[in-house]
Formats: C-alpha cells, sequence, structure tokens
C-alpha cells in the first residue's frame, strides 16, 4: 500500500522500492547528510516512486546504482510527478561487466509531471560527460520522453 503522507529528509537516507503520495523534499537546503538512494546501498537497482512532487534541496544527494552487462541495463529510478532540483548533488555508483554499446541508455529520474526538471546537480550539468565504472555517460535533462533525466553511453 503506498506511503499516503510527504516525506521530508533532513537528514539520513530515504530508499526502497515503493509508492509515496505526498512530496519528496531530500535536505533542508543547508547542511548535508541527506540522502535518496532507490537501492539504500543493496545491490539490486530500486525503483522509488511519488505520485506527487521530487524536490531535492542543496546539500542533499541522489546516489543512483546501476549494473549492466552487454545490453541488459538495470539503474535506481526515481519516478516523480514533477522534479526540483537546487543544489543537490548525484553520485552514480554502476557495476559494468565488459563494455557497453554507445548509446545505452540508463534513465535515472524519470520525470511524469509535463514541466521540465527545475534546475540541475551541482556536479552534473545539462550535456555533461562523466566518467564511471570506466565508462563515459552523457547527461541528458530532456531525456526519455522529453523531460527526463538520463545518462547515455558515449565513446
Amino acid at each position: 500500500m503506498p506511503g499516503r503522507g510527504g516525506i521530508a529528509v533532513n537528514r539520513g537516507r530515504l530508499g526502497g522500492s515503493g509508492i509515496v503520495s505526498g512530496p519528496v523534499t531530500v535536505g533542508t537546503g543547508s547542511g548535508s547528510g541527506a540522502f535518496l538512494a532507490p537501492a539504500g546501498g543493496g545491490k539490486i537497482p530500486s525503483t522509488f516512486t511519488t505520485a506527487s512532487t521530487l524536490t531535492f534541496q542543496a546539500g542533499a544527494t541522489y546516489t543512483c546504482t546501476a549494473r549492466a552487462r552487454s545490453t541488459q541495463v538495470q539503474a535506481d529510478k526515481v519516478v516523480a510527478n514533477e522534479v526540483t532540483i537546487s543544489g543537490a548533488t548525484f553520485t552514480f555508483l554502476p557495476k559494468i561487466s565488459g563494455t557497453l554499446p554507445a548509446g545505452t541508455v540508463f534513465t535515472v529520474i524519470s520525470n511524469t509531471g509535463a514541466d521540465p526538471i527545475d534546475g540541475t546537480f551541482s556536479n552534473l550539468a545539462d550535456g555533461a560527460t562523466i566518467t564511471a565504472g570506466g565508462t563515459n555517460f552523457q547527461a541528458s535533462y530532456e531525456g526519455g520522453d522529453g523531460n527526463d533525466l538520463t545518462l547515455t553511453v558515449v565513446p
């Protein structure tokens, strides 16, 4: 059964698969120590869903794990109806076996709202390339259906 109220993560880690019907806010806007980590430190990527808004405040961290081999990919995903990112950071922790083909896409935030994601992670600009697990990924805040955060394997 989905959670009915909103969640504010001021300190600590919110994780796991599940659905929250109310808004989710990660961080206080000052200070670090608030994390959203769907896999919750585990090895199996998970999907965390809020039927409402998701806000990442300054000092918050979204920790996304992924597993991939050849064309089989799984990554943590956050599904939310409108997303705001204000000074938060993004950590990507993939476990990759072999070489992934260029063009392989990981959707790490699925924004079900009509508006684009408001803001970007402070360490992950739109169009930026990051290297994780020996693989290069390009970030797009207009990925998926046009308003999701995706990481695409690039050469």
